[in-house]
């Protein structure tokens, strides 16, 4: 309980310093977000453990209801059959555990790979993502491979999340692994809206102009809307005069 209160504590903390924004945009310390994600990581190894020892307590359970003598068939098959229903959402949330430790590992060395290059580039983080915010809209490669890439990265991690979420509700989780998975899933929480602040800071000027050429498509759009149905009208007219000689 004291593990999982410090990690809560450490939760809040980085929510109220990550959201800090300027100039309508988030104003991101890399190096506060990498130790974050490893937070997460132990908060998910945490969870694999008491996972493992619950899903082998459980095959315990039903190995000695298989040796026992004596019991009423029905019962016996009814107990198995609420152990074995058990046993696989601990065996399917162990596994989706798994790969969400593996995605937020690609979240770590993606955020290790992004803060080395702001430390090569010997500018101070702001002035390194409004420079890649310039490259990513002038159309850079690098600069759009290496947006692409986080975009993926965070998207698979966040769907990996969610899958773990939906299992655990399904789960009777004892009180302590209940305080871990809650814990985990503040951590992922703020992950989610770090991970977020860090791609709009990489696109904030695409983003900017991709909204003006949304409401230039608009305008066009209902713009051509008029002119058609104007010129429909026209012809309309233009036949009925027709028809009258």
């Amino acid at each position: 309980m004291k593990k999982w209160f410090i990690k809560s504590a450490a939760a809040a903390s980085f929510t109220l310093s990550s959201l800090a924004h300027a100039g309508g945009f988030p104003v991101i310390d890399v190096t506060n977000l990498i130790q974050n994600t490893m937070t997460a990581l132990q908060s998910v190894k945490d969870e694999v453990y008491q996972n493992t020892n619950i899903a082998y307590q459980y095959k315990m359970m039903a190995n000695q209801l298989l040796q026992s003598t004596g019991l009423d068939a029905a019962a016996l098959e009814q107990q198995l059959g609420a152990l074995n229903d058990e046993i696989s959402n601990n065996d399917s949330y162990g596994n989706v555990l798994k790969d969400l430790y593996g995605g937020l590992s690609g979240n770590t060395d993606y955020l290790n790979r992004v803060q080395s290059m702001i430390v090569s580039s010997g500018k101070s983080p702001s002035q390194w993502f409004e420079d890649q915010s310039t490259l990513l809209n002038n159309g850079d490669k690098t600069a759009k491979n290496l947006f692409n890439l986080g975009s993926t990265v965070f998207k698979n991690t966040q769907a990996t999340a969610k899958r773990r979420e939906k299992i655990q509700k399904q789960m009777k989780l004892s009180p302590t692994a209940q305080a871990t998975a809650q814990s985990t899933n503040q951590m992922l929480d703020v992950l989610a809206g770090q991970n977020s602040d860090l791609l709009q800071l990489m696109s904030a000027k695409t983003q900017s102009d991709a909204d003006k050429d949304q409401k230039t498509l608009a305008i066009d759009a209902e713009t051509t809307g008029a002119a058609r149905k104007l010129q429909a009208d026209r012809d309309a007219q233009r036949q009925k005069l027709l028809n009258l000689k």
